[in-house]
Formats: C-alpha cells, sequence, structure tokens
C-alpha cells in the first residue's frame, strides 16, 4: 500500500474502535477521518482496490448516533475485508536497479520495409513492424520517472485474458512508475556501451522485463526491448492502431512445425535491430545513441519461446556475441542445433520442471544442448520457480502464485536472482569482468548447476 492508503486506513479503524467499542464518535475522530480523505485524495489515486474504503468511509460519516450491533458487525466486517483488495493487488515499486547510472529511455516504432507480415496474409503488403523500447544509461535530470505501462485502457482487457483474470484488475498498472525517465542525455561516461536485446515469450510484452532493462542500464548497458507483432500481448502503434495476439496455437497438431517457421521470423527481427544499431552507430539512422553504441559487444536474452529465438540468432547472427535463455522453450530449435550445441557464451536458466506444461521435454532438451555446446555453457536451475517467476510478474501482487504459473520462491527474490545472474552473465562475457556466480566463488542456495558448469577454453 501506499503511505496515503496508510493513512487513510488508520483513519478509518481508528473511527471504527471509536464507534464498535467505544459505542460513540468524538468529534475530532470525523475531523481525522475527513483529512485523511482529503489528503487521500489530492495526493494519492482513485482506485478500484480502495472503493471498499471510501464506502466506509461514507458510512462513518453518516452514523452519529449509537447504532444496533448488527451494524456495528457489518461496519467492523467490512473495515476486515476493505483492506484486503490494496493488500492484494498493490500499487508496487520497482527493485532498485543498484548501478551507478541513471536510466534514460527511449520508445520507438520501427517497420522493416524488406520483409513482408506473414501474420497478415489478408493484407499482402503489410510490412513487418512493431514497437521497440530502448533503456540506457543517462545523466540524471529529475525529470519524472514514467509509468509502467501506456495505452492502458486500450492493453487492461487482453492483459487479463492473458493471465485469466477480469480486465478490471490490471486498471491500476499506469500508476506504476518505473525507475526510468524519458529523454535524458546518454551519459558519455562509459561508453560507447554494450548491447543487449531482450525478446519477450508468447503472450507477453516488453514490459515485463523492465526490471532486467533497467538493472542492464543502470550498470552500463544499452537494452533493446521489442513487442514482437502478433506474437505480443497486444502492440499499440503511434497512430492508435493495434495488432491483437494471433499467435494462439497450443495444443494444434502441428504447433511446433509452425513454431518453428514463426521463430525464423522471431530472429529475423532481433537481426532488424541489429542492423538499426549499425546505422545509428554510423549515422545513417539519428538517434539519441549515436556513437554511445558498441556493436562490437552486442547480446540478446528473452524469456520462453523469446529463450529459444536468442538462442538461435546466437548461431545464425555472427554479431551476436552472447546469448542468455530465460526459462527456454526449447522445443522449436531445430534438432540438429541442440544435438551439436552452440560455439558462443549461453546461459540456460530456468525451472526445475516442465512436466505441468503441453511440452515436458524442453528442459532435456537444454541439458542436451548445455552438454554438447562447445563455448562456454551454463544451465542453472532455480529452485521453487515457475514459468513466470523469469519475468516482473511476480513483483504484482502477493497472490498472483495462487492465479499464474508463479513459484513459492519468495517473489522479489526470484526477480532479483533472475536479474543479478543475467547481469553477472553479460558482464563477464561482453565486459570481461569476474562473476562470482559463474566462476563459483559465490554459492546460491537457491541454484542447482547442470555439470559442466564452466566451458575452459
Amino acid at each position: 500500500m501506499t503511505k496515503f492508503d496508510l493513512l487513510l486506513f488508520a483513519a478509518i479503524y481508528w473511527n471504527l474502535y471509536q464507534l464498535v467499542f467505544k459505542g460513540l464518535k468524538q468529534k475530532q475522530s470525523n475531523i481525522i477521518l475527513l483529512a485523511a480523505f482529503v489528503v487521500h485524495l489530492l495526493f494519492d489515486s482513485i482506485r478500484w482496490q480502495i472503493y471498499i474504503a471510501y464506502f466506509l468511509v461514507l458510512c462513518l460519516w453518516i452514523i452519529k448516533e449509537e447504532i444496533s450491533a448488527l451494524i456495528k458487525s457489518f461496519i467492523l466486517v467490512t473495515g476486515i475485508i476493505a483492506i484486503i483488495p490494496p493488500i492484494a493487488i498493490p500499487i508496487i515499486s520497482f527493485p532498485d536497479p543498484e548501478g551507478e547510472y541513471a536510466i534514460g529511455t527511449l520508445i520507438h516504432h520501427w517497420v522493416d520495409q524488406d520483409r513482408a507480415e506473414w501474420f497478415t496474409p489478408e493484407n499482402p503488403n503489410d510490412k513487418r513492424q512493431f514497437m521497440l523500447q530502448v533503456w540506457y544509461p543517462g545523466i540524471d535530470d529529475k525529470s519524472e520517472k514514467i509509468p509502467f505501462l501506456d495505452h492502458l485502457s486500450t492493453r487492461a482487457k487482453t492483459i487479463g485474458q492473458a493471465g485469466s483474470f477480469p480486465g478490471f484488475l490490471a486498471m491500476h498498472l499506469d500508476l506504476i512508475k518505473t525507475n526510468s525517465a524519458l529523454n535524458l542525455s546518454p551519459d558519455p561516461i562509459g561508453a560507447p556501451f554494450p548491447v543487449v536485446i531482450i525478446s519477450h515469450g508468447i503472450t507477453g510484452m516488453r514490459q515485463l522485463h523492465t526490471s532486467l532493462a533497467e538493472k542492464l542500464a543502470s550498470n552500463g548497458y544499452a537494452v533493446f526491448a521489442l513487442d514482437h507483432t502478433y506474437d505480443a500481448n497486444i502492440t499499440v502503434f503511434p497512430d492508435g492502431s493495434v495488432a491483437n495476439y494471433r499467435s494462439e496455437i497450443t495444443g494444434h497438431p502441428d504447433s511446433v512445425k509452425i513454431r518453428k517457421r514463426q521463430i525464423e521470423t522471431r530472429v529475423a527481427d532481433l537481426s532488424f535491430i541489429v542492423d538499426q544499431l549499425e546505422r545509428i552507430q554510423n549515422g545513417a539512422l539519428r538517434h539519441p545513441l549515436n556513437g554511445y553504441i558498441d556493436l562490437n559487444r552486442i547480446g540478446v536474452t528473452g524469456h520462453s519461446f523469446g529463450g529459444s529465438t536468442v538462442a538461435l540468432a546466437l548461431e545464425y547472427d555472427d554479431r551476436i556475441k552472447a546469448a542468455s535463455g530465460i526459462d527456454s522453450w526449447m522445443n522449436p530449435i531445430p534438432k540438429e542445433i541442440i544435438d551439436r550445441g552452440l560455439s558462443k557464451p549461453f546461459l540456460y536458466m530456468g525451472r526445475p520442471s516442465w512436466v505441468d506444461s503441453d511440452y515436458p521435454s524442453s528442459v532435456s532438451f537444454s541439458e542436451i544442448m548445455h552438454q554438447n555446446n562447445n563455448g562456454p555453457s551454463h544451465h542453472i536451475t532455480i529452485k521453487n520457480t515457475r514459468h513466470l517467476n523469469f519475468c516482473d510478474a511476480p513483483l504484482f501482487s502477493p497472490i498472483g502464485k495462487y492465479l499464474v504459473e508463479i513459484g513459492d520462491i519468495n517473489r522479489q527474490r526470484s526477480v532479483n536472482l533472475v536479474n543479478r545472474l543475467s547481469l553477472e552473465f553479460f558482464d563477464k562475457y561482453l565486459k570481461n569482468m569476474p562473476s562470482p556466480i559463474l566462476d563459483g566463488e559465490e554459492v546460491i542456495a537457491d541454484f542447482i548447476f547442470c555439470m559442466p558448469m564452466i566451458f575452459l577454453s
């Protein structure tokens, strides 16, 4: 809850105590209640989680005389219930990224004029386009931090559908602030910056990896995260048009075959971003990061289908130097690549088992590829996790594990572990820095390493 929520509830419960247990209300109690309510309205946000509390404020203000035991009981029970929604679905704060840099961010609409959009056969002239967000080391100018989500009124329904809950439960998400500010000047100290590109999973979106992007950017990386159009939960373009999710084929007898075609589109998305990075660096594309990007240090990371996407991107695109798969769905990766492994640094981190999914063989495929890799390879299982522990989803509610695929591990800890491990991996292979975890100098009780843990050249 926010501090203004706490102030409001403190005033409500003081009034409840006076009314239910003392049998009367003092004038100052009403004054305190009114003051807390006004402060809440002025400095906080009206949202559905507090509606029951607003009802209580009205009831407590109206009641002037002694009331029956039945009404007292009703008021007391309502007071107990009122605090549940803001606790269960709070206005969260994103984790402190803990780096030395302020975080600037930009949002772009990019179109690949050389590729037709395969998701829209009804429009043969449709070109591949997507929304993309950039996070980078910036110079702090005290600008206001941006909200977690934009276009929430458009997104809420589809977010609810993806999470199997009513869309209105997501209507507070635009009240959540990130650690990033728009249009900060890039910090020249530490430039040119290594690059990490983030690929989300099926029904995901770039914002679900905000804390990871901020972690990397605050530690000296330029981070590019895209919405894979028609794979993403929903994509909202600058003109207000949308690209809805069109990728629901799970359970289809040819689903893996179809995904293998689809993954080629995703890999091409990442290569197009690298093309754009080259244009930014050589000045062909005007951009605030002109001259700030190190094209010799490009990494990729992805969750779920994004994990298999980045593994193939590492294999196919020589410009990409390292990849991290985050609870990767390995089934779409061609068998020949699984069997021969990769030749560049690769990290797999994931949950203990996929037996509750449609693709229980995913973990075994990751282990086979790890054993066959010819380059530096790390395979780490994080205990007590499920699929959504590997993005920002656990942060949003303490009851999330009862609703979606979130495990029993502390929800903040799972996010912090994923982000720290990701940072150490890219620091090791893009910055040539030591990694206490991957070098075996620090033992994390939540981690299980699949041997060989470290490739020795």
